[in-house]
């Protein structure tokens, strides 16, 4: 990642990058800011926690639209 955009240490940046990639579904976005992040010094450690953040926030909107189909199925339900 070009630190240039960037006040953030490039490992820091890295590892912001790779939970985006795991929010944002982008597969080529993933492969490379893993290898900049391993490239930058990060260790596996940090790189699977920001993986687990990503996953984190990336299934925040599943769970509420899953959530929010139940209840449309309850509510139907209930009508009947």
């Amino acid at each position: 990642m070009e630190n240039s955009i960037s006040n953030l240490e490039p490992k820091i940046a890295e590892l912001i990058a790779i939970g985006a990639s795991i929010g944002g579904n982008c597969l080529p976005c993933l492969r490379f800011h893993f290898a900049e992040a391993i490239k930058n010094g990060c260790t596996i450690q940090e790189i699977e926690e920001a993986i687990k953040l990503g996953k984190m926030v990336k299934e925040r909107p599943i769970n509420d639209i899953y959530k929010i189909a139940e209840d449309l199925i309850r509510r139907e339900k209930e009508r009947k």
